[in-house]
């Protein structure tokens, strides 16, 4: 970060610089959920941003503060935690070369591993009928409430603590990874109606574990179009690396088909499978880098899931979209997901039915309001007991 800042101070000062470009995102969010009481949480974002242009290159700033109250880890507690949401310097040539570095946004080939923002470089050459890319980041700087690094099965710090300015160190830090990829796109492959993706990436955990978690992966991704179909497939594999274990395998992989419906609006009907690998006798639950939750209400990563879906989504006017679905989940292990009312080995876990709401007024602002339950009485794995879990969230986003 000491050399953006460098680059920052030179930019501002060198002659030639063009006029900067500034404005602020203000993104608010409201969340209820509830299960055997109801629980609400809210934050509310405020990020000033700048860009400063020069010749090629460009330097981006967006810093700001997080508000949040608190729904499960303290009830009702808020604090307020500074953040650098992106930091980036890019130079580029056009249809040949992107440098990027700083605090920038990547997401790994195949969608499973990592998505979001990470400190580092990012190197991508257009080779015309590849784009090669390869890069170094680092996720120990991040906030760790709004980067979701996924913690190692051997780390023992507690991330779940609140944010506290008085513990600073210990309550602000995201999990300390070091990644290192390699990727290529294919654009247009095959006969220019699909994009083929591919890489490989080592994930060295450099967190204060006794046991600490390494992993490599090689990641696949392919998207092809034809007339009003589409067809989404990806897979990982994945190799743990543990003193105690040693080396062991996990695999991940999904499959979406779409299809544009023939109305007078813009719709379009989807069906998908996502499966990941569980704890076995001779593989591991598959590891991903960043936490992203695979349904709205219930909330599982992807490791030791199976899910089966389908949705439905509509333009029903230029400014208002939305979207219904509905999915059901199962367990590929019974122990990389839990809950205080799962009882026994059953992998069934049940259904979830979804529907969300989208609203542009303007070109500046931005409503969402999405609403979720999840039947556990659909699956076997749980108690007979367990609550219907429901899940309400409303947001905005704001700029200018």
């Amino acid at each position: 970060m000491m050399v953006i800042s460098a680059l920052a101070t030179g930019f501002l000062l060198a002659p030639g610089v063009h006029a900067a470009d500034f404005g602020m995102f203000l993104i608010g969010e409201y969340n209820a959920r509830g299960e055997d009481e109801t629980l609400s949480s809210g934050s509310v974002i405020a990020a000033p941003w700048v860009s400063l242009p020069f010749g090629d290159a460009e330097l981006y700033l967006s810093a700001g503060l997080n508000a949040n109250i608190e729904a499960e880890k303290n009830p009702g507690e808020t604090y307020f935690a500074p953040e650098i949401f992106r930091f980036e310097f890019s130079y580029n040539i056009p249809s040949f070369f992107l440098f990027r570095m700083g605090r920038i946004n990547w997401q790994d080939p195949s969608g499973f591993v990592a998505k979001g923002r990470f400190d580092g470089a990012d190197f991508l050459f257009d080779l015309g009928k590849i784009r090669l890319g390869i890069n170094a980041l680092y996720t120990g700087f991040l906030f760790k409430d709004t980067a979701e690094i996924n913690k190692s099965p051997m780390d023992t710090k507690d991330y779940n603590v609140t944010f506290d300015w008085s513990d600073f160190g210990n309550t602000y830090f995201a999990p300390k990874r070091l990644l290192t990829s390699l990727y290529g796109e294919f654009p247009g492959f095959p006969a220019g109606r699909g994009q083929f993706y591919a890489g490989i990436m080592a994930q060295i955990d450099l967190s204060d574990a006794d046991e600490l978690f390494n992993t490599q992966y090689l990641m696949l991704r392919h998207r092809l179009a034809f007339m009003s179909f589409d067809l989404d497939i990806a897979g990982a594999a994945e190799l743990e690396n543990t003193k105690a274990d040693g080396l062991r395998p996990g695999f991940a992989f999904s499959l979406e088909a779409g299809l544009q419906l023939p109305t007078e609006i813009k719709d379009r009907l989807s069906l998908g499978l996502a499966w990941a690998s569980g704890e076995g006798s001779s593989t591991g639950a598959f590891f991903p880098v960043s936490k992203k939750s695979q349904t709205f209400v219930l909330e599982p990563l992807l490791s030791g899931i199976m899910i089966i879906r389908a949705n439905y989504s509509a333009r029903l006017l230029p400014s208002l979209s939305m979207d219904l679905g509905g999915c059901y989940l199962l367990r590929t292990d019974s122990t990389s997901f839990s809950d205080t009312y799962i009882e026994g080995d059953a992998y069934a876990l049940g259904a979830e039915l979804g529907a969300g709401l989208q609203w542009v007024p303007f070109s500046d602002l931005l409503f969402t309001v999405r609403g979720g339950v999840f039947l556990p009485k659909t699956g076997a794995a749980w108690a007979d007991n367990a609550p219907v879990q429901w899940k309400v969230t409303l947001g905005t986003v704001f700029s200018f």
